[in-house]
């Protein structure tokens, strides 16, 4: 059984006759990402993301794959992020959250196809907010928007991932574990993330180093090196609660 991505519980592909009765009245706020403690970000995102939040990378499934991931905090199930009501608490809220309930899905043949999860409460048939299809079977405008912003930040993880091999690839990456003690005595230890090592970036040959800079690639290394101090930040939210 394939597993579904992060927040979406009934992804379907985007039908005109399906959903041409489908309207969405967008849900404020984030609650959909409240029981998640990391979430993926791509490339370009690195800049906002190290200003807030800790980028390390987590193990996929494919055997050497990884991918960077904003940290959002220490326990599992629980984003420190996402306020009681909802609201996100930090200025930059990562694309994987903002796409949601609109997602893109890949064929065997490497075509993309336009999903919706369905479970997503703001969609609805009794008119409320917007039609998500016109009359004619057009995207409507709140629809053409989302297309646009999935296409764009798939182009993003596509060279996201050609990053995170040549880490695997020049083995840069080190397991790390995160071992935690709050004031009350509670312990927690954070498993499963790779972080980059410094000695072995040093290491690497002057051609290969070459190769990570003329693709700006050197630069996302340090700001997830430099980002990793916002690991304070997590614990302070953490025992503000």
């Amino acid at each position: 059984m394939q597993r579904l991505p992060l927040f979406y519980k009934r992804v379907v592909p985007l039908s005109k006759q399906q959903h041409k009765n489908l309207y969405v009245e967008p849900v404020p706020g984030y609650a959909f990402a409240r029981e998640t403690n990391s979430v993926y970000i791509a490339a370009i995102e690195f800049v906002p993301v190290a200003r807030e939040y800790p980028i390390v990378f987590a193990t996929t499934g494919e055997e050497g794959g990884v991918l960077p991931v904003a940290l959002l905090g220490i326990r599992n199930n629980q984003n420190l992020f996402v306020a009681a009501d909802g609201s996100w608490k930090a200025k930059y809220i990562p694309a994987y959250v903002r796409r949601y309930p609109f997602i893109l899905a890949t064929d065997s043949a490497g075509r993309f196809t336009v999903c919706i999860d369905e479970a997503y409460p703001g969609f609805n048939t009794v008119r409320e907010g917007e039609r998500l299809l016109a009359e004619d079977g057009d995207e409507g405008p709140l629809l053409k928007r989302s297309v646009e912003f999935l296409k764009d930040y798939q182009q993003h993880v596509t060279r996201t991932t050609a990053f995170c091999k040549l880490l695997v690839d020049f083995k840069l990456l080190e397991p790390v574990q995160a071992n935690i003690a709050l004031k009350g005595g509670e312990k927690f230890a954070l498993t499963g993330l790779n972080c980059v090592n410094r000695s072995r970036l040093k290491a690497l040959a002057d051609a290969d180093l070459a190769a990570l800079a003329r693709q700006d690639y050197l630069e996302l290394i340090y700001l997830h090196l430099q980002s990793l101090a916002n690991m304070d930040g997590l614990l302070a939210l953490m025992s503000g609660q």
